[in-house]
Order: structure tokens, then C-alpha cells, then sequence
């Protein structure tokens, strides 16, 4: 079992959730204790709300007139709390979203309960004690989101919504119609992106690797973080991102707005849909544009169509490139690249400087390996650059080879170089753990 705290703050108001995680026949279930909303609570938080209603009255001035004279402080803490929780957070699921532990937030079935995914537990649904009453709550609250978002379009019409909410959580949701009943899936993202060393810290990658990674994005490769969903690539992106120089200049493409970089120099492009290929803007029509803005970088959220051909061409064209990629294996990816709809010519694939294989094993999301793309006799090999022990083999990297030539710099210097400031960068990160055990 484990126990902590989730603080909801909501219009200066900060409550102390307790939240418990349990395990009972193999399931692991997400426990929130939300202050009890008892009927005498239940009719208070209505009189607030026919108060806002009928006399225009703000929320918090409609709650002073309706509890100032109750002499129950718990009562009042929770008429405070359920009231806020629905009219200025997100009702049954607020708890959830402000955690910073959870990673998704999940309805399947209106008549099942909400399912999250914890960090500590990767690639694993948590059961909540979080559920809608009817069909119609569901529905009801997938309709709200669509007022908080950008884009805010949903209808029987177009019965899904794709959107960002204020936070920057991605929601994906359908109020029936195209499924049976309401759905939703929030991709929640931390305040603040991993970086490198704390990559490091929670055994994603070790030091040499996570340094031959800045180095060949620094020098200006091109790296593709291939992985299954949700194994981790977009972090690795980000934390590899945030060590480029300063004075470089990026640009960024993504169809929805995930990547958070430290940087001054920064453009970011964002896909559009449209009812007709004319008012559609997509990933290759973006590479394209980026291209003319003559940046240092460019970076693809993902890549999964006829925008890879620009991008290699835009790697030739001496553009640092970075990207991620949906295939597990070295062979899983040549067949995806060099196939339709793809069609990625074999010698092309030389551009690459390395391809980063991702997975969630034995619940922590980890680098496998890092394999540099050679081209002999017009076939294409896939070198592994890993030791067993997750290590860098130097001797055996032909890219890094190239790029000593190129540079005139020592490769086992400089990448013992970063190495070393990736662990004095760790003496300034204190990673939270929160241990995880069956009962």
C-alpha cells in the first residue's frame, strides 16, 4: 500500500486530498478520500448555486452568503471543496488531474470506473473509486470540456473531441454516436519536462548513453526515438532538446503542442485539420516551411508520413534533426521506412545518426539500445552501440568516428566530459519515489 497527499488549488483555495494505492487479486486500484458530501452538504451547494443563478452573485460571494452563519467548519470545507471541485475543476476527476503522479486519465464505459496510470507504474491501469452516475453526467462533462479547450467543436455531427485543455493535458474524448456510449483519455503532462539527468535518476538511460545523445543531437545528427506508446519517447525527446545551445535556433512541429523547451530561439508549428486537403496544413507542408526559416534544429513530434522524405531531406541540408517513430525493433523499423506508404529509399536511411529503441520493462520505461544505420553493399545493418550493461561502446560507434574526424575533437574526452556534468547535474535533483507493494 501506499499513501500520500494530492493538493487541489483552485481559485486560492488549497485542499489536502489523501490518496491511496492498494492491490487486491493481482489489480491495482487508485483510492481517492475526497472530503463527504453528505444531503445537508448537497443542499447548501445548491443554495450557492441558485444564488449565482438568481442574483448574479460570484461564486465565492454566494458561499460566504450561504455559510457564514453555519458553525460546522468540516460541512463547510466540504460544501467549499465539492462546489469548486465541479464549477471551477474538473468534478469527479479534479483529484486525478492535479496529481502530478498521474500520467492518463481514462473512461472506457460510463458504467466502469475511471482508470488512471500512475509514473510509478508504467503501462499499468489503475482502478479508481471514481465513476460517473448515468450516461448523461458522462456526456454531460465531455460537452463542458469542449468549452475549455482549443478546439472547442464537438456535436452529434462531429461526435469526438481533440483538444488541449488550459493545463496542457491532451483530451481525446467521443460523446457516443462512434462508440458505445461516452469516452475520454486525458495525456497528462508534468509542469515542468524531464530532464536528462533525472532520466538518469530514475534508470532510463545511463550517463555515457544519455551523454552520446547530446553529443551527436548537439553536432547536429539525426536521431529517431522509436518505442511503443507510452514507453517514453516524447520525454527523451524533450530532455535531449533541452541540452542544445542557447544561441540555436529550433523549430518544433507537433500536431498537438507537447514539446517545452528552455530556449529564446524557439518557433513552434502546429498541424491543422480541415474539412478539405486545402485548409489542411500538415507535418510535410511544415517541414517544408521550416526548412526556409533557416533554423539550427528541427524537431518532429512524430513522424508517420510522407513528412519523413522532408526531413531527410532536410538532415542532407546539414538541419539537426530529432524525431520519434512507432516501431519496436531494428527490423520493425526498416520495414515501416523502406515500405508504403513510406517508401523510404535504403540509402537514405545513412542520414540517420542513430535510432533510439525504447520499452517499458519490468514497470520503468528504459532505452534497450541505440543502433547506427550502415549501408554495405546496398543493404542496411543496424550496429548496436550499447554494452549489456546500457553503456556506450565507443570503439564500436562509426558515427561518433565521423564525427571526431569532422570536429577534430576527442570522443572519449568529450563524452567523459558530459558524462561528468550530467552527474554533478544530478546532486541538484532529489527524485520523490513513492514505493509501490502488494498487500
Amino acid at each position: 500500500m501506499s499513501n500520500y497527499i494530492v493538493n487541489v488549488s483552485i481559485d486560492g483555495f488549497t485542499f489536502r486530498i489523501p490518496v491511496s494505492i492498494v492491490t487486491k487479486d493481482d489489480t491495482y486500484y487508485y483510492i481517492v478520500k475526497e472530503p463527504r458530501c453528505d444531503t445537508q452538504c448537497m443542499d447548501l451547494r445548491g443554495k450557492v448555486i441558485d444564488l449565482m443563478r438568481q442574483r448574479g452573485m460570484a461564486i465565492l460571494d454566494a458561499i460566504n452568503e450561504s455559510v457564514k452563519d453555519l458553525g460546522n467548519k468540516q460541512l463547510v470545507e466540504s460544501v467549499i471543496y465539492h462546489l469548486l471541485r465541479d464549477l471551477r475543476g474538473y468534478g469527479p476527476i479534479t483529484v486525478p488531474l492535479f496529481d502530478p503522479n498521474i500520467e492518463e486519465v481514462e473512461l472506457n464505459n460510463w458504467t466502469y470506473p475511471i482508470t488512471v496510470v500512475h509514473r510509478e507504474l508504467p503501462g499499468v491501469r489503475l482502478v479508481t473509486n471514481i465513476r460517473f452516475n448515468s450516461e448523461v453526467e458522462a456526456r454531460d462533462f465531455i460537452m463542458s470540456i469542449s468549452k475549455r479547450g482549443l478546439p472547442r467543436s464537438v456535436s452529434l455531427l462531429k461526435p469526438y473531441l481533440e483538444t488541449i485543455l488550459p493545463e496542457g493535458h491532451r483530451f481525446t474524448g467521443t460523446i457516443g454516436e462512434i462508440t458505445i456510449g461516452p469516452t475520454f483519455s486525458i495525456r497528462k503532462f508534468p509542469p515542468q519536462p524531464l530532464t536528462l539527468e533525472e532520466l538518469i535518476l530514475r534508470g532510463t538511460l545511463k550517463p555515457s548513453a544519455a551523454a552520446y545523445l547530446w553529443l551527436i543531437a548537439e553536432l547536429k545528427g539525426f536521431i529517431m526515438i522509436s518505442g511503443p506508446m507510452s514507453s517514453g519517447k516524447t520525454t527523451l525527446l524533450s530532455a535531449i532538446a533541452s541540452k542544445l545551445p542557447t544561441y540555436s535556433k529550433i523549430v518544433t512541429i507537433e500536431d498537438t503542442p507537447e514539446l517545452r523547451l528552455p530556449h529564446p530561439h524557439w518557433i513552434r508549428m502546429f498541424t491543422r485539420e480541415g474539412e478539405d486537403e486545402k485548409s489542411r496544413i500538415g507535418m510535410f507542408d511544415l517541414v517544408k516551411l521550416a526548412v526556409r526559416y533557416r533554423p539550427d534544429y528541427i524537431i518532429v513530434g512524430e513522424v508517420r508520413g510522407e513528412e519523413v522524405h522532408a526531413l531527410f531531406q532536410a538532415s542532407a541540408l546539414g538541419h539537426g534533426m530529432l524525431t520519434t517513430f512507432h516501431a519496436s525493433t531494428p527490423e520493425e523499423l526498416l520495414i515501416r521506412l523502406t515500405n508504403p506508404p513510406l517508401n523510404v529509399n535504403v540509402g537514405n536511411l545513412q542520414l540517420l545518426s542513430s535510432v533510439v529503441f525504447m520499452t517499458i520493462r519490468n514497470g520503468r520505461r528504459s532505452v534497450i539500445s541505440i543502433v547506427e544505420p550502415v549501408v554495405n553493399n546496398g543493404t542496411i545493418e543496424f550496429r548496436n552501440v550499447l554494452t549489456s550493461t546500457g553503456d556506450i561502446d565507443i570503439e564500436r560507434s562509426i558515427k561518433l568516428k565521423m564525427l571526431s574526424k569532422a570536429y577534430g575533437i576527442n570522443i572519449i574526452e568529450e563524452i567523459t566530459r558530459r558524462e561528468d556534468l550530467l552527474r554533478k547535474g544530478n546532486d541538484d535533483y532529489e527524485i520523490e519515489e513513492i514505493t509501490l507493494s502488494k498487500e
